[in-house]
């Protein structure tokens, strides 16, 4: 079996057999002729051979039409929830749907002669699963494939980010796991004037502004009835063009309309300005997050659960403190009903609850944030965009005191092209699902790399990884797409490293502590425009005075 009901968690509490990515996956099949559509014949064939009921939904996914078939309930069920149908995004937004899928997904399970796999077609823009029914990983290969989509067609970035707006502005999360992203979002949830965005995944558009004050983002430049650039591309031929006022430039309005001026019409003076959209209608998020906010428990209590574990005797005394103080919470809440939910178990009951949502990194609840904080404060239409001032690249790294310091774009992107996580993988630009030949990736860093050492032993004053790859010709197209767009957010915004360690602090007394001393860091930081030009450089001795 891929997939059965676990013990009593929630709404509903599915345990799947693979609780992360395949062992087999491959996103290169295009380079074998005829791949792609062998294996969807697969698919559609066993469908016809079964019998077996199946399903098919399309949703919508930033403006790109997605179309999944499924003979897994459990699998229909979750992305039914996660995204918004075409009927919900012609309502929520009010504007019309492309009429035929740009994505199709297959994710069929009891497939004979069909390893435990998952396969991407580029050129075809097709996901095919085989016999896993492990949400988490279709839902990332689709994000990686509409992402594909709107860089090349619209030189929209999509990227493994979380976002929260204080203030008005927009803070964006880079992030490997383990370093806080999500804590880093709900931290500052706590925090006045604040406005739930993102925990997982976001769109942001780059915008240029017209001479009557209008921003918009281009998305294709004719030069004398010819196509010179489409997509991700047409920021550096603007770059590279500045003379070419014939330039026609077509382009869309933050609120989608589609629009062609020419180029003298831009005005290239003005600064560049990032604007992101949601991606989920319901979040798809880590249970694990009632350690730390016990409040969306009062809803997880509601939700559909996926891979929620079973505890022990051991686990519960090992984590006593823990569970005791998130039990704490739950008791004495006031939140509508959820305290109600809670009394009526008892203690040993609401610990054991408490344990099993934190017991497993990988256990997600399918939740409606709108109703943890309330929908005035959570961004719940997918056409609203937050302009995006300020950018943290988070870490957690011990054997570095500093704690906040502004990024030069030759560090900003050097630790995005390296991508070095807390336990020493690589993941270029923090994501490890975008939807690229990952070996190639990989081996064109590690040159980099090389002859960097190879520079430095030399002599020459090249410090940083981005100082070799700016002066290559043969990187591979994927890279390049995903750093010109990364090139773009650090001209729109204020960016940082943030490291995530103030727990080592020695008056820092619990974990909470140096949550809410980390979110004060940040919010002094987004305390004023975002075009001053001041650097900045906390270490853990002195950050406290820079809150105080």
């Amino acid at each position: 079996m891929e997939e059965w009901p676990g013990s009593p968690l929630g709404m509903t509490n599915i345990i799947t057999r693979i609780k992360g990515r395949t062992k087999f996956h491959d996103k290169t099949i295009d380079k074998i002729p005829g791949r792609r559509d062998e294996l969807v014949k697969a698919a559609q064939d066993h469908l016809k051979r079964s019998g077996e009921k199946s399903y098919e939904h399309d949703v919508v996914i930033h403006g790109i039409r997605v179309r999944a078939v499924t003979n897994r309930e459990h699998l229909y069920d979750f992305w039914v929830d996660n995204w918004f149908s075409s009927e919900e995004w012609r309502e929520i937004t009010g504007r019309e749907v492309m009429k035929e899928p740009k994505v199709h997904v297959y994710a069929l399970g009891g497939v004979p002669n069909q390893q435990e796999a998952a396969y991407y077609s580029r050129q075809s823009n097709t996901i095919v699963f085989f016999n896993t029914s492990y949400y988490g990983q279709l839902k990332s290969w689709v994000l990686g494939a509409v992402g594909r989509v709107l860089a090349e067609e619209y030189g929209i970035h999509s990227t493994h980010n979380g976002c929260v707006e204080k203030d008005g502005k927009g803070i964006l999360y880079i992030a490997p796991t383990g370093t806080g992203k999500s804590t880093s979002v709900y931290g500052m949830m706590d925090l006045p004037n604040s406005r739930f965005h993102s925990d997982d995944w976001v769109y942001t558009r780059y915008t240029f502004e017209t001479r009557d004050g209008m921003r918009i983002f281009p998305i294709g430049i004719t030069l004398k009835g010819e196509e010179v650039a489409r997509g991700y591309r047409v920021y550096r031929w603007l770059e590279e063009n500045p003379g070419e006022e014939s330039a026609e430039i077509k382009a869309m309005t933050l609120d989608d309309r589609v629009l062609t001026l020419p180029m003298k019409e831009f005005d290239f003076s003005k600064p560049v300005e990032a604007y992101a959209y949601i991606s989920e209608k319901i979040f798809y998020l880590r249970a694990n997050l009632v350690e730390n906010f016990p409040l969306s428990a009062m809803e997880m209590i509601k939700s559909k659960i996926e891979n929620g574990p079973d505890v022990n005797p051991l686990f519960l005394q090992q984590n006593r403190e823990t569970i005791g103080r998130i039990a704490d919470d739950l008791l004495n809440s006031h939140h509508p009903g959820s305290s109600e939910y809670f009394q009526k178990m008892d203690r040993k009951g609401v610990e054991e609850w408490a344990a099993r949502m934190f017991a497993f990194d990988n256990a997600r609840a399918m939740l409606d944030i709108s109703k943890v904080f309330g929908r005035d404060r959570v961004f719940t239409n997918p056409m609203e965009p937050v302009k995006v001032t300020h950018v943290m690249l988070l870490k957690r790294d011990f054997d570095d005191p500093v704690i906040l310091e502004s990024l030069s774009l030759e560090k900003f992107m050097t630790r995005l092209l390296i991508g070095l996580t807390p336990d020493k993988k690589r993941e270029v630009a923090y994501n490890a699902y975008r939807a690229v030949d990952d070996g190639e990736e990989k081996e064109c860093i590690e040159k980099l790399e090389r002859e960097l050492d190879e520079r430095k032993g030399k002599g020459e004053e090249i410090n940083f990884l981005y100082e070799v790859y700016r002066e290559k010709k043969d990187i591979p197209e994927s890279l390049y797409e995903e750093f010109e767009l990364f090139r773009m957010l650090y001209a729109s915004a204020r960016c940082y490293d943030l490291n995530t360690i103030l727990q080592s602090d020695p008056e820092v007394k619990a974990k909470r502590e140096a949550v809410e001393r980390t979110m004060k860091v940040i919010a002094k930081t987004i305390d004023g425009p975002p075009q001053v030009d001041q650097d900045i450089k906390l270490t853990i001795k002195d950050y406290g005075k820079y809150i105080s």
